[in-house]
């Protein structure tokens, strides 16, 4: 169906630009199906309405960065051996499969088997996505100079967000207050045929002829990696940063439908808004970084995050003026996380070692995502486990186990904060390579 086996071109201006083009399309159109199936609403809502309780709900929302961080440095080898732009359209092609079959999986029996097998095929595209992950950034290389690495990416993650968000409002539109399942599975099913269009946007870049950069093979790569004291000291403390932090937005759309009883089209909208969020905080970050330093940035992200999660906590009804509130809690919570996200990618690639900075970067996102994945995850056995009190009290304000769980995310963020003397931008030890450009 593609053709994979095309000799590679040289890079010409006109290719490179039309090349942008075409790896933007495959942004845009991927992300509406991935952000809708792994990392939604959406995705919360189709799980309970097929039997799911708050600790499968919630372990929907996990395995995408739990995956990314567990099997990125084997994708990342995999994708050096079999070619970057191939492994992106095989996996992307059996994910598409996988995500169809996510949509009628209410069909297949009855009681417990859909939400099961709904996990497992998640599951499968999690670690599909992984190998899309790894094959990216360096198909991305082979065609973007230097000069133009900047201001591509800011454009094509604007495209992105806002496309995905887009995509959500309409979602939230046509599902109505209480919808029925097939109106979700109508919106899993456009996702599923939209995010197909990444595969051939991206099967319409061509092979470009490249000259190797890393000098490095894999195990001494990794080694390289292991040695960089500073990149691991800044690998734990995003593992930690991101293991009491993730955990917030998923269990704000659970917390909303069983607790605040939100309507599902609100919910759907107010995640909607937190990839505006994710928009904003993106073309503001690189600002903030530049005035404020990657020190005062990342002392803000704490900060940020503690009082949101603080202020969830103290959250208890259900009424319009709480739901506005909950909204703007998560727009500012995934401004800072968008913020994160970029003052991260600064400090990685700052901190890598030339000649082996792809495995460095794969080195840094597995601590980063599998922290990310497992604060998913230990909150979803926390809700299933019946560990929290189902209620409680501060004096006459009654507390129930999802506010527990946002008070322990507030200790949590806390207590990471403890890890920034390992981050070199605030406690700088010794000499190193630090490459600020």
């Amino acid at each position: 169906m593609f053709n994979l086996n095309s000799a590679p071109v040289e890079p010409t201006p006109a290719l490179r630009r039309r090349a942008e083009h075409k790896a933007t399309g495959s942004a845009v159109f991927g992300a509406m199906g991935d952000v809708t199936l792994t990392d939604s609403a959406i995705i919360i809502l189709f799980a309970q309405m097929i039997g799911a309780g708050d600790m499968f709900s919630m372990l929907t929302t996990s395995l995408m960065p739990l995956f990314n961080g567990l099997c990125v440095i084997l994708m990342a080898w995999l994708a050096e051996r079999m070619g970057y732009r191939r492994l992106i359209i095989r996996s992307c092609s059996l994910s598409v499969i996988a995500y169809i079959l996510v949509v009628f999986t209410p069909f297949f029996g009855s009681g417990s088997v859909p939400v099961v097998m709904l996990i497992g095929l998640l599951l499968i595209f999690s670690v599909l996505h992984t190998a899309y992950v790894a094959g990216w950034f360096p198909l991305l290389d082979t065609f973007l100079t230097k000069e133009r690495r900047g201001p591509y990416l800011s454009t094509m993650r604007f495209s992105w967000q806002l496309s995905a968000a887009t995509f959500l409002f309409l979602a939230g539109l046509f599902i109505g207050k209480e919808p029925p399942l097939w109106k979700l599975q109508v919106v899993l099913l456009c996702g599923a045929l939209v995010f197909a269009g990444r595969i051939f946007f991206i099967a319409a870049i061509p092979e470009f002829v490249v000259q190797r950069k890393d000098s490095f093979g894999f195990a001494d790569g990794l080694r390289r990696a292991l040695a960089n004291k500073p990149l691991v000291g800044f690998s734990v403390y995003l593992f930690v940063l991101n293991l009491a932090a993730y955990g917030t937005l998923p269990l704000t759309t659970i917390y909303l439908k069983k607790y605040l009883i939100a309507p599902d089209n609100v919910i759907v909208m107010i995640s909607a808004v937190t990839l505006v969020g994710m928009l904003l905080g993106s073309l503001v970050a690189g600002r903030v970084i530049k005035r404020w330093g990657i020190k005062n940035t990342l002392l803000f992200i704490h900060i940020t995050y503690a009082f949101v999660n603080g202020a969830l906590f103290f959250i208890s009804e259900g009424r319009p003026v709480t739901f506005a509130l909950v909204t703007l809690l998560l727009l500012l919570y995934s401004v800072t996380f968008a913020m994160a996200s970029i003052a991260t990618t600064y400090e990685m690639l700052a901190l890598a070692t030339p000649g082996n900075k792809a495995m460095a970067m794969a080195f840094c996102v597995t601590f980063y995502s599998s922290g990310s994945g497992l604060s998913r995850l230990f909150s979803s056995l926390l809700l299933g486990s019946g560990i929290l009190a189902p209620s409680w009290y501060i004096g006459s304000m009654h507390v129930c186990h999802y506010q527990s769980l946002f008070l322990l995310y507030a200790v949590a963020i806390a207590f990471a904060a403890m890890f920034l003397v390992v981050v070199p931008a605030i406690f700088p030890r010794g000499e190193y390579l630090y490459d600020v450009h």
